[in-house]
């Protein structure tokens, strides 16, 4: 876990604010880790019942807040 996930142990989720000075826009190829190291993004989705039903790929990290492509159970199959 890197600085910015112990963060998250310490201080609530809604006091977590995204350092936007560095942030870039990666969209295009899925990722899950951002290039600032964190592994913690903000995802849209929609719930069926218990689960997730739907989510859209734009994320951003919640640390630097770059844009990003979220990865899809597809990505990690190979061919």
């Amino acid at each position: 876990m890197g600085n910015n996930e112990e963060k998250l142990n310490s201080i609530p989720i809604s006091e977590v604010v995204p350092d936007y000075k560095n942030a870039m826009d990666l969209r295009g190829t899925p990722t899950s880790v951002c290039v600032c190291g964190s592994t913690v993004f903000k995802v849209n989705c929609m719930f069926d019942g218990d689960g997730i039903s739907m989510y859209f790929l734009d994320m951003e990290c919640t640390f630097c807040g770059s844009k990003a492509t979220a990865p899809t159970p597809i990505d990690g199959e190979e061919e």
